[in-house]
């Protein structure tokens, strides 16, 4: 029997309340915690196998899952009820995983499921949108550089026909069933609100003889339709293909036709492959750094005078990307947008750095996706460099942009506070475009807002475009956070924000993007 390392003892049971060591058939040889109240008489050195301490269904779920480890993933929580072989069973959250020097064992931390939020009964309901996420994240837990499990899995979605009703009830009935079906009875989800998808092992001899669409109409009354990705044939344990995998899962949620199913069915293949050609394309501008920034200014009003200018980036694109944007949203949901922002902090620093040493360097503000500052690894990176480079705060500044929805405003409120607390400035961008709302401003403290270019585009002839932007001026006003006004294209627009008290400009009339700090002559406005 191995021993298990002290410090392996202490990590597990900061959230667990017991730890087992298992062997690949699933025999305990050995178990630390709260034995006897849980699991009763448990004899060591494999004469009793946790498998007959589960319910059939827990079983199916903790063997489907140990298929997948490979002592790089760890997989879970899984909730299944644990107990004396023939007595009473109890709700665990189970956590399962093989250590990359022990592949012969399996380790199993088994939680009460209060320890992980998990409450019975006084759960806030999920909202799709973050078990979407969840789906994506654990998809990518399992696949990635595993190829055990792309050779051995699929990933099925459904797809409910045009003008049915799903309502909540049915969504949760549909739901349970495919987790039912699923990799650990966790790796089904539903990603928009008439469809559904489910990662299984196409071996499991249960899920062969069963028609998922067919037996969820008898149980529902909802008619669906599937398509079934194989992993192994779509390579799924290389990055790129399951990056581009999960891209085109993104646009099969986002897509509201009802032949999104049918293009699964055709084209996933060719989908695949062509979003794989695009993350590779993308990862060369990152190796080979070919982006350069352009810098826009951005016009005190009423002084007529430079204040600082927006870093903006610009690449050669490959021929499958059609616009800077869309090259940026690319990167968003394939999951490179941290490394690629990081790129452009860097660069912004080097610039500055190298301006100053020639006498004098202007502020300078950096776009860094939401996404971005929601990623923990990629917040230790930034507030290092920023650390590191605390001496440029009064010429750096940090503007949060939203081109896809951010899902954890708690956890980027407190990215932006570090931020703040180091010294940096922060601007919110795009206020007013997409998600982005007063809920924005109530969890981020920022020391700027940018008010969409939509809401002054149309506010020289709309009355109620201005009564949107005398609302967004007089709320900032109140909050003590400065205002921005894009899209200033001539000196009516210029002279409408000055009038409606907006303290900032930027737009053509002042500056097209360039990357030589030009600025065209500042009128008075």
């Amino acid at each position: 029997m191995s021993k298990v390392p002290g410090r392996f003892l202490g990590y597990a049971f900061c959230v667990g309340d017991l730890l087992l060591e298992l062997d690949l058939e699933f025999n305990i040889q050995s178990a630390d915690g709260a034995i006897k109240n849980t699991l009763g008489a448990v004899a060591s050195g494999g004469k009793t196998n946790f498998l007959n301490l589960l319910t059939e269904k827990g079983r199916g779920i903790i063997e489907s899952a140990a298929k997948t480890l490979t002592g790089a993933n760890r997989l879970g929580p899984f909730t299944v009820s644990i107990g004396k072989e023939d007595g009473k069973k109890e709700d665990y959250a189970v956590f399962i995983a093989k250590l990359p020097t022990a592949n012969d064992r399996i380790y199993a931390v088994l939680s009460k499921p209060y320890r992980i939020g998990a409450v019975k009964g006084k759960q806030a309901p999920e909202k799709v949108e973050d078990k979407k996420q969840q789906f994506f994240e654990r998809l990518e837990g399992l696949f990635e550089g595993n190829p055990d499990a792309a050779e051995n899995m699929l990933v099925t979605v459904l797809q409910a026909g045009g003008g049915q009703s799903i309502d909540p009830e049915k969504q949760k009935v549909i739901e349970e069933y495919l987790k039912s079906f699923s990799v650990g009875g966790s790796h089904a989800a539903m990603l928009a609100d008439d469809k559904f998808a489910l990662v299984h092992d196409k071996t499991d001899k249960k899920t062969q003889k069963v028609d998922l669409a067919a037996q969820l109409q008898k149980a529902t009354g909802v008619e669906l339709s599937s398509a079934t990705i194989d992993a192994s044939e779509s390579n799924l344990s290389e990055e790129d293909n399951l990056k581009a995998l999960v891209f085109s899962l993104q646009n099969f949620a986002r897509d509201t036709g009802s032949g999104a199913i049918a293009d699964i069915k055709k084209n996933c293949a060719t989908l695949i492959g062509e979003t794989t050609e695009r993350v590779k394309a993308f990862r060369k501008v990152l190796e080979e750094g070919a982006f350069s920034l352009v810098f826009q200014p951005i016009v005190h009003l009423k002084k007529s005078t430079v204040h600082h200018f927006e870093a903006l980036t610009r690449f050669e694109l490959p021929p499958m990307i059609k616009s800077q944007w869309e090259m940026i949203r690319f990167a968003e949901d394939v999951g490179l947008i941290d490394d690629f922002d990081y790129a452009v902090v860097t660069r912004a620093v080097r610039k500055i750095r190298e301006m100053l040493k020639k006498g004098g360097a202007p502020g300078i503000a950096v776009n860094l996706s939401g996404r971005s500052l929601s990623n923990p690894e990629f917040m230790l990176e930034l507030i290092s460099l920023l650390r590191g480079n605390k001496d440029l705060k009064q010429y750096l500044s940090l503007e949060i942009t939203e081109s896809a929805k951010i899902h954890d405003l708690d956890a980027l409120g407190a990215a932006v506070q570090e931020m703040r607390t180091i010294g940096f400035k922060v601007y919110l961008d795009d206020f007013g475009a997409g998600a982005a709302g007063f809920q924005y401003l109530k969890k981020l403290k920022v020391d700027a807002l940018k008010i969409d270019g939509d809401y002054i585009r149309d506010a020289i002839n709309n009355s109620e475009d201005r009564a949107y932007l005398r609302s967004m001026v007089s709320l900032c006003r109140d909050l003590g956070i400065v205002t921005v006004g894009e899209w200033v294209e001539t000196q009516e627009y210029a002279k409408l924000l000055t009038d409606m008290g907006v303290d900032y400009g930027q737009g053509y009339f002042f500056g097209k993007p360039s990357p030589n700090f030009l600025v065209d002559p500042v009128k008075a406005v």
